[in-house]
């Protein structure tokens, strides 16, 4: 594999969208870390730029009116990102898609290899582009029922905080853009830098997670192949957990593999790749109603009870407790 920074890549261009009623301080903070991100590489290793449907000063969501750079369609961007839009039920996509047409249409007609960044609600918008068409993404938990039903052509993967696809790529939560920051960055800067920026820049979930769950997130991952592995150990169900299968994915000798998560997490593979799975399930418990049955077979454990035991086993709490303790109020 070769490093980041053994051959340095051209700046990714990258520009941040503003539209009526977006929230604006991802896209701010996403500037910072480009920022930062440049001054930690002594390079430049992404270019920002604010753009828009057009020059118009935008109003945002109870925030100042920005003034876009460039339009959209003359950025010449590698990457546009969606900031999140204010939503406050799932029962509202509608007036905001009306609205915001020419937002949809102006991300529909980019070039098929300009790459879209969105996260949280700002995936809506992504969606009703086409985009999303025919590819994995992820979204804020609440929209599941309603992006499901209204954009069946998307393999959405509700259970996933972050989804890279070839067109696109979606992250989860109002803070999405970290983890979408942080993968660019992965494949763009050395380790050292990229654990740097996340100490300095990046912020925690909001929601304290349990002991046993600490460092599995994928932000406090700065190994590229152990951050690869997580993503394909959260795509797979529980049952299919193999370490030959995992290795094989990642193009390593199993042998490697488990002396490079023994290194980074202090723990074997079996277990790594375990608490990936209950952590998942952790979160399920948090940040939806499902119950633990629905639960255990969306992530592809074999029982319910399996799940439970193992839950238990991980935390010395049962998934009821759990969700009582740590769920949303």
């Amino acid at each position: 594999m070769v490093s980041p920074s053994s051959t340095p890549q051209p700046p990714l261009r990258v520009a941040l969208l503003v539209y009526p009623g977006c929230m604006p301080a991802g896209l701010f903070a996403a500037a910072d870390m480009a920022r930062a991100a440049n001054l930690r590489a002594q390079r430049s290793v992404m270019d920002i730029c604010w753009a828009g449907v057009d020059l118009s000063p935008v109003p945002t969501w109870q925030g100042p009116a920005l003034a876009p750079t460039v339009a959209l369609q003359q950025a010449e961007a590698d990457v546009v990102l969606v900031p999140g839009l204010w939503l406050s039920s799932p029962d509202q996509l509608q007036e905001p898609l009306q609205q915001l047409a020419p937002v949809v249409q102006a991300l529909r007609a980019l070039p098929r290899r300009t790459q879209v960044w969105s996260y949280c609600a700002g995936v809506v918008l992504a969606a009703a582009s086409g985009r999303l068409r025919g590819q994995g993404a992820t979204a804020t938990w609440w929209l599941r029922a309603a992006l499901e039903q209204q954009f069946a052509q998307v393999d959405w993967r509700f259970d996933e905080p972050l989804v890279a696809g070839p067109t696109a790529t979606t992250a989860a939560g109002a803070n999405g853009y970290l983890p979408l920051m942080l993968h660019a960055l992965a494949a763009r800067l050395p380790p050292q830098a990229l654990t740097d920026l996340q100490e300095l820049l990046m912020l925690p979930r909001p929601r304290t997670a349990h002991p046993a769950f600490a460092g599995h997130d994928l932000m406090t991952l700065a190994d590229a192949d152990l951050r690869r592995a997580m993503l394909w150990v959260q795509r797979s169900p529980a049952t299919d957990l193999r370490l030959p299968a995992l290795a094989q994915a990642l193009g390593l000798s199993p042998r490697t593999l488990a002396r490079r998560v023994q290194a980074h997490t202090g723990l074997t593979a079996a277990l790594w790749m375990r608490r990936i799975k209950l952590r998942q399930a952790s979160e399920a418990l948090c940040d939806t109603p499902l119950p633990l049955k629905r639960i255990a077979e969306d992530l592809g454990f074999a029982s319910e009870a399996g799940l439970h035991r193992a839950f238990r086993q991980a935390t010395g709490q049962t998934p009821l407790a759990y969700r009582m303790a740590h769920g949303a109020r």
